[in-house]
């Protein structure tokens, strides 16, 4: 039996939804969930902009972090290849694209990542999920 340390590494809780088409572009792509370790620097960005530019002073730099959080999202449909391997250039690529478009994309990245959910869901769905052989 492994240990829970081995389990929690090995589960596969990231989700994926693959062929999202982009008729804006013209593509098909898979969007992954992130983990949270992209969140948490996402939120700390985000407040860190709050308090030295003021709330409405950090909005263009939302817009591009927001381009950030999408660029790690996009793969290469059934594959593991990042459609952005230059993260750099993903996010200048993305803050030229229409905002609907990209706001659009990471609302199905938070989706994904469970980031929409409050924590009473979280605790409702990983009960729904979890494994009956668990000791």
């Amino acid at each position: 039996m492994t240990s829970l340390k081995e389990r929690i590494r090995a589960a596969q809780d990231l989700k994926t939804q693959p062929d999202v088409e982009i008729p804006e572009w013209d593509i098909t792509v898979d969007v992954r969930g992130l983990p949270s370790g992209d969140w948490e620097a996402y939120q700390n960005k985000l407040n860190k902009l709050r308090i030295q530019e003021g709330q409405s002073g950090a909005e263009m730099h939302v817009r591009s972090n927001r381009a950030e959080i999408v660029a790690k999202a996009l793969f290469e449909p059934g594959t593991d290849q990042l459609v952005f391997t230059d993260l750099r250039e993903g996010i200048a690529i993305l803050s030229k694209k229409s905002q609907g478009t990209v706001d659009g994309l990471f609302k199905l990245v938070r989706h994904l990542s469970g980031e929409d959910r409050d924590f009473t869901q979280k605790v409702r769905d990983a009960e729904g999920n979890s494994d009956s052989d668990q000791s």
